[in-house]
């Protein structure tokens, strides 16, 4: 009996168990729970390639909608795709607030169980005689903070059979849901992007009929984006034109009194797309469109109203004033780039938005720092690199590389001058680590222009030392860091950058010429201050103007008098 009881009953009970679990759940309730359990034993990515899960879409029972999803991904370049098994459903109890959040929190568990980058779901919808997916994308970096442009709300809806360039639009959602700031070795969205940003460009500008207008408007700001980091991190401007270009079209699309929010989103777009070709510029026409634009953004972003979203256009109109301030002689600009930094960070608090707070407190360092250096004493330069420790404290090499390097170079900077007004050297030797951190992550080959402003300031740093000390090994690092810069900072792209690199590299072979004696160095020197001050004057930037003038006639009777004297001597 005991031998019948175990082997008759026992599997009966488990049968009936199924049974009415089936019964229960449905079939697919059962493939789905098969399907997550195949997927948790899955080993995570390797971390080497930009990963994408893709979660089963809800209504999508034998996931026959979720697998064309997982192919069109699987067809696009250079990354990895894995599907999840499981579905990330939004509950109905609560608050439509809390249930999102709530849903969001555990995709970013599943990712970080994955190590994967970005999470796309969705759901399939049955609307009259067609069926629709609607597909969000949700990234592993909970804080938008690191990512100056509005996504707005990214769910894409398109044909349950779509094609291969509509499958090209949602890789490319895919890629501008992840900040930059979070970007690392392997990972720059700018190489995934360059195969395919012509397929999607096409896209953008001449999107099918049946996409609505909401839909049109997403895929226009997804190439945009995409377009506008490409231009930001390759330094090629014509990308960063194309997305001014999207932007704006989206804005003229956008009715401001029933969407005030894709309006204010199109302003805020526009003005980060206008501010990155304003400071490749020798102008100031593109910045004062995008302080503009960041304005405008605010006239609808209102801090009662959407708190976090005020905050980032505050962020970035503090960053569009800190560049136009660098470009004048006075300091209003940047007292306004002070304020407004610090009206973001009154709602962009550490506790409820850390990665948006140290970007924050990153831009606020900024303008502290570029006041600081035009002040005689240092109460404002130390204001910038508590600044930007502070930001370090939340951007960390790991969590956000990119980010990362940014604050360090940008507390070299700080540094730096502080270092200038000390007598010792302890800041500048500081400020030399600082930048050589940075230039682990800024690599010549993906961010040339990020790492040609990285190697400038740390000639700067070389050099300061190098006036302190009786050789000239220091002088001639200098030398050859600036030397290295303007190899990416050209005259033809980035006329002011290279205008000041050259006016840097004067200072360092004038006191290595006065070091010498010969008149060769000197003849260099007058020769980099002449070329700076060319373009300074044609870009009116006055007060580069006026210290590049007095470089230069310093460099012109040093240069007399050893002409002189080596005249005498014959």
């Amino acid at each position: 009996m005991d031998w019948f009881a175990d082997n008759f009953f026992a599997p009966l009970i488990v049968a009936l168990l199924v049974a009415a679990f089936v019964a229960y759940a449905g079939r697919g309730k059962l493939r789905e729970f098969r399907r997550s359990i195949q997927s948790r034993n899955a080993p995570p990515a390797t971390g080497e390639k930009f990963t994408v899960l893709v979660a089963d879409l809800d209504n999508d029972p034998r996931a026959i909608r979720t697998k064309h999803v997982l192919d069109a991904l699987r067809g696009q370049p250079g990354i990895d795709v894995f599907e999840h098994g499981k579905v990330l459903r939004i509950e109905e109890i609560g608050t439509v607030a809390d249930n999102e959040a709530s849903a969001h929190r555990r995709g970013r568990e599943w990712l970080t169980e994955r190590n994967a980058d970005v999470l796309v779901h969705g759901s399939v919808r049955e609307t009259g005689a067609k069926t629709v997916l609607r597909l969000s994308f949700l990234a592993r970096q909970e804080s938008a903070g690191e990512r100056p442009y509005a996504l707005v709300d990214t769910t894409l809806e398109l044909p349950a059979e779509f094609g291969a360039d509509l499958g090209t639009v949602v890789y490319m959602l895919a890629l501008t849901s992840v900040a930059p700031a979070a970007e690392k070795e392997g990972h720059f969205i700018a190489d995934l992007m360059r195969p395919v940003i012509g397929k999607v460009e096409r896209f953008a500008n001449a999107p099918p009929d049946w996409l609505d207008t909401g839909q049109q408007y997403l895929v226009r700001n997804a190439f945009a984006i995409a377009a506008a980091r490409l231009g930001e991190q390759a330094g090629e401007a014509e990308w960063l034109e194309a997305g001014a270009r999207c932007f704006r079209a989206n804005l003229s699309k956008t009715n401001r009194t029933t969407n005030p929010d894709g309006w204010a989103a199109a302003q805020n777009n526009l003005g980060t797309a206008l501010n990155a070709l304003g400071e490749q510029e020798s102008g100031t026409a593109r910045l004062e469109e995008a302080v503009a634009a960041f304005r405008a953004a605010l006239e609808e972003y209102t801090r009662e109203r959407v708190p976090l979203d005020w905050a980032i256009a505050k962020n970035n109109l503090g960053a569009a004033l800190s560049i136009l301030g660098t470009r004048e002689s006075g300091a209003a600009r940047l007292e306004e780039a002070v304020a407004a930094c610090r009206d973001a960070l009154e709602e962009r608090k550490r506790e409820r938005v850390p990665l948006d707070w140290a970007m924050t407190q990153n831009n606020l360092g900024n303008a502290l720092s570029i006041l600081g250096e035009r002040e005689s004493g240092t109460v404002r330069l130390a204001e910038a690199v508590a600044a930007y420790r502070a930001a370090l404290e939340e951007r960390t090499r790991e969590r956000i590389p990119l980010g990362w390097a940014t604050t360090q170079n940008n507390l070299g900077a700080a540094l730096s001058a502080l270092g200038r007004r000390e007598s010792g050297t302890a800041r500048l030797e500081e400020a030399v680590v600082a930048f050589r951190a940075a230039l682990e992550e800024y690599t010549r080959e993906r961010m040339p222009l990020r790492w040609a402003a990285t190697q400038n300031n740390l000639g700067t740093a070389l050099r300061i030392l190098g006036e302190r000390e009786s050789g000239k090994a220091r002088l001639e690092e200098a030398v050859a860091a600036y030397r290295s810069a303007l190899e990416e900072r050209t005259r033809e792209r980035v006329p002011l950058n290279w205008a000041t690199t050259q006016n840097n590299l004067g200072t360092a072979l004038e006191i290595l010429g006065e070091r010498e004696s010969g008149a060769a160095r000197l003849a260099e020197t007058v020769a980099a201050y002449r070329a700076a001050l060319a373009v300074f004057e044609a870009a009116g930037a006055s007060y580069f103007v006026e210290g590049t003038t007095r470089n230069l006639e310093r460099a012109e009777g040093l240069l007399a008098a050893r002409q002189r004297g080596e005249s005498e001597s014959e």
